[in-house]
C-alpha cells in the first residue's frame, strides 16, 4: 500500500513547488480592459510626435515588454517620457512593431493601470482610421491583449489646382481712314493718320505683331497708278524730312513691354508696308497687362501723282507665344 502512495505524493509535490514559484500551467492569454492610444498630432506624416498607451492588466505576472501595434511607414526612434504601472524601461520600433522592455522587471497585479509615453514618432504619411493593439509578454509569452480606440489621421493638406486660361486681348481704334489730299495745297500734299492699338496677354513668351498690306496703295481708274513703299521693309527706314513725294509708308511708338523689331522702328523713322507674311515689328518677350502701338501712317504726293482712288488693306496680327 505505501508503495502505490509514493508516485501520487511525488505529483502532489511536484504541482506545489511549481504553484508556489507561479510557473504551474501556462497562463492563458486574457483581454486587456480600458485601452486607449492618442497622438499629441494626428496629421500624416508630422514628425516629432508624442504616442500615450494607457490599459489595465487582466492578469498578475511579471511583465517583462509591453508591444504596441502602429500604421504602416510609421518612423522615428522612439524614447519613454512617463511610465505607470510598470518599472522603468526603454523603447524601440521596428516595423509596425512599438516594444517596451522593462528594464527590471517585477510582479505586477491584475487591474492595475498602466501608461506608457514615448516621444519621437513620425506619424504614418497615409491618412485613415487606425487603432494599436496592446500586448503584455509575460516569460516571453504574449498575456493579456486587446486592441485600441481608434485614432484618425486626417489629411493636414489641401490640393490647390488654378487654371488660368490662355487669353490675348487686342484692339484698334481705327477700321478704315480717308486721306483727301491736293498738291495744290501744301497741307494737303502731305497727310498722316495714326492707328492706336492695344495689346495684352498672358502668353508667358510674350507675343509679336505682325503687319502686312493687300497690296500697295493701287488707283481704282488706272489699275498702274500706285504710291511707292516708303522703304522696301522695316530694316530700312526714313526720316521725316527725308519722305518721298509718291510714297506711302508708316512709323512706330510703343509704350509697355513691346519694342520694335528694328532699329528704324524704334527710331520714329518711317518704313514702307510689305506683302506676303509681313512684318514683324513689335515683340514682347513675356506677359503684358496692355501695350499700346501707335502706327502712323504718311502719304505724300505732288503733281506727278495721278489723280485716282487709291486703296488698301493693312492687317495686324498678334501672335502670341504661350
Amino acid at each position: 500500500m505505501a508503495r502505490s502512495w509514493k508516485p501520487r505524493l511525488a505529483a502532489l509535490s511536484a504541482a506545489a513547488l511549481a504553484g508556489a514559484l507561479g510557473l504551474a500551467a501556462p497562463a492563458y492569454a486574457a483581454a486587456l480592459s480600458g485601452v486607449s492610444w492618442s497622438l499629441s498630432q494626428p496629421q500624416p506624416g508630422v514628425t516629432g510626435v508624442r504616442y500615450t498607451w494607457s490599459f489595465t492588466t487582466a492578469t498578475a505576472g511579471i511583465i517583462q515588454s509591453v508591444t504596441f501595434t502602429v500604421p504602416a511607414t510609421t518612423a522615428g526612434t522612439p524614447s519613454v517620457v512617463d511610465v505607470y504601472g510598470l518599472t522603468g524601461g526603454s523603447a524601440a520600433l521596428s516595423g509596425t512593431t512599438v516594444t517596451y522592455t522593462v528594464t527590471a522587471p517585477a510582479l505586477v497585479a491584475g487591474g492595475t493601470s498602466v501608461l506608457v509615453s514615448m516621444d519621437g514618432f513620425t506619424n504614418t504619411t497615409n491618412p485613415g482610421t487606425y487603432t494599436s493593439t496592446v500586448t503584455t509578454v509575460v516569460g516571453g509569452t504574449n498575456t493579456d491583449t486587446a486592441a485600441s480606440n481608434a485614432v484618425t489621421l486626417n489629411s493636414n493638406t489641401t490640393a490647390v489646382n488654378v487654371v488660368v486660361a490662355r487669353s490675348t486681348a487686342f484692339t484698334s481704334d481705327t477700321t478704315s481712314f480717308t486721306m483727301l489730299m491736293d498738291p495744290s495745297v501744301f497741307a494737303l500734299s502731305d497727310e498722316t493718320r495714326a492707328v492706336h492699338l492695344g495689346i495684352a496677354t498672358n502668353a508667358a513668351n510674350g507675343y509679336v505683331l505682325n503687319v502686312k498690306t493687300s497690296q500697295q496703295l493701287t488707283g481704282a481708274l488706272h489699275a498702274g497708278s500706285h504710291f511707292t513703299a516708303a522703304t522696301p521693309d522695316r530694316t530700312t527706314g526714313v526720316s521725316s524730312g527725308a519722305f518721298a513725294n509718291g510714297t506711302f509708308g508708316y512709323s512706330l511708338a510703343t509704350t509697355g513691354l513691346g519694342t520694335g523689331t528694328s532699329s528704324p522702328l524704334t527710331s520714329g523713322l518711317y518704313v514702307g508696308y510689305v506683302g506676303g507674311t509681313g512684318d514683324n515689328v513689335v515683340s514682347a518677350s513675356g506677359p503684358t497687362n496692355g501695350d499700346t502701338v501707335t502706327v502712323t501712317n504718311r502719304a505724300k504726293i505732288d503733281y506727278t501723282q495721278p489723280a485716282d482712288n487709291y486703296s488698301a488693306t493693312v492687317t495686324y496680327t498678334v501672335v502670341p507665344s504661350y
